[in-house]
């Protein structure tokens, strides 16, 4: 049992790097634009197999050449795609807008990833009962199916650990989602959507107010990422939050996908590095995600497990 499995979407991005973003009605001149694989599950699932875990994807896929493209990707990448299924629609796309400042704005249509349905998951099922170290979820695919699947782990007794990324946020969500979830983990303005917006995390101790709110929901562990800030988290056993902090990156190029990096990145710890406690595998997540903001892109910003300091997998 020392699988990775991601139930969750898989597109293709288009970054369009521009110094500002355009007013309603104005255009304006970008500086670059470029293609990538995305989608937060596919990244999520690279992140993790980069660093070396043995990664299955579970997802659909459009019968076009984005489809096609994306999958050859992954088996580039080491990951198993037995369990993508292909759909008579469209691939999903995703619109990614990065300013100067390494802020982005992103727009995703849905495509394929909107059809993930049980039966298309059942195929996996024995993998995901009897094979599965870390199941990783988000919410770019139906949550009834997000549900399904944690009800029949959960039901099962399986002893893999459950990590829902709660993103993109709903403020009607699944609250059986949040309960049956081992880890749910969200950035800073999902924390507030899931929490209607009660408390402005714009600090430490307000995020630590944010944590609490979220284990009154049901949730076991919860993880606030907070980009420059690193992460806060708390859990229903042990109700004090814990700070972790990154180095500070001064000049960050893009910070698109360094959410999915931690999350790929936390995955792994937790499957390589079972000793460790939460917040030192926590704290390694963050060190690699705070790399990815360095370069542009998604899924190549990430880095391989060589090319990082031996001490993080010790």
């Amino acid at each position: 049992m020392s699988k990775i499995v991601v139930i969750g979407s898989c597109s293709t991005d288009m970054f369009f790097y521009t110094s500002k973003l355009p007013n309603p009605g104005q255009t304006i001149h970008g500086k670059q634009f470029t293609l990538d694989f995305g989608g937060k599950g596919a990244n999520q699932c690279i992140a993790a197999q980069k660093l070396g875990a043995d990664t299955v994807f579970i997802g659909c896929v459009g019968s076009d050449i984005f489809g096609r493209d994306i999958i050859s990707n992954f088996e580039r990448w080491g990951v198993d795609t037995q369990f993508i299924t292909k759909k008579s629609v469209d691939t999903g796309v995703a619109q990614i807008n990065v300013t100067d400042d390494g802020e982005n704005y992103i727009i995703i249509v849905a495509g394929a990833n909107g059809t993930l349905q049980k039966e298309d998951v059942d195929k996996a099922r024995d993998l995901l009962l009897n094979k599965t170290s870390v199941a990783l979820f988000q919410f770019e695919t139906p949550l009834e199916t997000t549900e399904y699947i944690l009800n029949e782990l959960s039901t099962a007794n399986s002893k893999c650990c459950k990590i829902v990324n709660g993103a993109p946020a709903y403020s009607n969500s699944y609250q059986n989602i949040l309960k049956l979830a081992d880890i749910f983990c969200v950035n800073e303005s999902e924390a507030e959507i899931y929490t209607n917006c009660i408390k402005k995390i714009d600090c430490i101790e307000s995020a630590n107010e944010v944590l609490s709110l979220l284990l009154k929901q049901g949730c076991k562990i919860v993880i606030i990422t907070l980009g420059p800030l690193g992460a806060v988290f708390a859990s229903k056993d042990e109700q004090k939050p814990q700070w972790v902090q990154v180095p500070k990156i001064e000049n960050p190029t893009d910070t698109s996908g360094a959410g999915d990096a931690f999350l790929g990145s936390l995955a792994y710890f937790i499957v390589h590095t079972p000793k460790l406690s939460l917040y030192e595998q926590i704290r390694r997540a963050c060190i690699i995600a705070t790399k990815t903001v360095q370069f542009q892109g998604t899924q190549k910003s990430y880095p391989l497990k060589n090319d990082l300091p031996e001490e993080l997998f010790n």
